[in-house]
């Protein structure tokens, strides 16, 4: 019977009749377990005690076959891996904050020391049904005196080498983690309301912007799930900053800050979704101070050549916190857009300036 299925297909199948609770998996430090018995290191939480929980299905070690990747809100994972007809269990620590590629590798970065950190990209493999972490590269900083060592494949190296070496493996896709829950008691899961959330905001998780050395990331995030006071599950549209300035291994620094602009519940019985009375501050700017602050980073009107105009687009899809400004620059007689600004209604804080796709 098994025979009819390929070996990606049996793993498949193994890890859902480990959720279900129809067979064990064999856990490196607990042994023979059901996989709501595994925990989480740094709280000592188990899977089945624990809540906000994601997953992401990859092939973790690029051997055709692939992995399920379990995520915590701390951002410690729970690796199981099909191997002999059983399932096996990884803990993998959390730094200062994992980032998993497409590829299976992960960013890293740490602070080994009260003056300086160290970060890298490092690669998981197995030998047997032992987890291996493999580092690809790692950049260690240190000051008092200032001092930058370099490490490729785990060896020292000059900063040429390390450099040459970084190019061709510098800022990889992200891996996006999606809802896990082990049981639900629900008619709408957690993880089907986490993609109703996420069509509701034109599928924007995992979007991206970068300029003068920011990344801005946009994240939907389920911050709670229905309990004795809702029956609903509470989503955030937020932002992530990431900002190297010009820092060497900035593509490994987690977000500087997140900030949560929008709130929406999704019922757990019929998936409706409707308003939160989140208010981040109160007060909404207008149109017009919105403009006030697109002129201020761009120049005000004035007439003749490199002239600026702005204007309120009512048309670009965007978050309903957001106010969208066009700009415009008068060139050979007549005005041409020049760029768009995101400008937060309630923090008047220029937040990202992309197309977005969905609309």
């Amino acid at each position: 019977f098994l025979a009819m299925y390929t070996e990606a297909e049996i793993a498949m199948q193994m890890y859902e009749s480990a959720i279900k609770d129809e067979v064990c998996v064999v856990d490196e430090r607990l042994g023979e377990v059901k996989l709501k018995s595994l925990r989480f290191a740094s709280n000592n939480t188990s899977l089945g005690e624990s809540k906000l929980l994601k997953k992401a299905i990859l092939d973790v070690d690029r051997d055709g076959a692939n992995e399920y990747v379990i995520q915590s809100p701390n951002s410690e994972h729970i690796i199981l891996r099909c191997s002999n007809g059983k399932v096996y269990s990884y803990w993998l620590d959390a730094v200062e904050s994992y980032q998993f590629n497409q590829d299976g590798s992960f960013y890293w970065y740490d602070f080994p020391e009260e003056h300086g950190y160290a970060c890298g990209l490092s690669q998981i493999t197995f030998v047997r049904e032992t987890l291996c972490v493999k580092s690809l590269y790692k950049l260690q900083y240190s000051i008092n005196p200032t001092n930058y060592e370099y490490f490729v494949e785990g060896e020292a190296v000059t900063s040429n080498e390390y450099y040459n070496f970084h190019k061709s493996h510098y800022l990889k896709t992200s891996v996006k983690f999606s809802q896990f829950e082990l049981a639900c008691a629900y008619p709408v899961t957690a993880e089907q309301a986490w993609n109703l959330a996420n069509a509701y905001w034109d599928y924007q998780d995992g979007c991206s912007d970068a300029g003068a050395g920011t990344v801005w990331t946009a994240r939907i995030v389920l911050i709670d799930t229905p309990n004795s006071e809702t029956d609903a599950y509470r989503f955030a549209f937020q932002w992530t900053r990431n900002t190297g300035h010009g820092q060497e291994g900035h593509e490994c620094i987690p977000p500087h800050t997140t900030h949560e602009h929008d709130q929406i519940l999704v019922n757990a019985f019929t998936g409706e979704i409707t308003a939160s009375t989140y208010d981040p501050s109160g007060k909404c700017l207008s149109v017009e101070e919105a403009i006030e602050i697109a002129k201020k980073r761009y120049g005000v009107d004035h007439d003749g050549p490199g002239s600026r105009r702005f204007e309120h687009d009512v048309n670009e899809p965007a978050p309903d916190h957001i106010y969208v400004i066009s700009v415009y620059t008068y060139q050979n007689g007549s005005y041409s857009y020049y760029t768009g600004m995101w400008i937060d209604k309630y923090t008047g804080e220029i937040v990202q300036s992309y197309y977005v796709w969905g609309k």
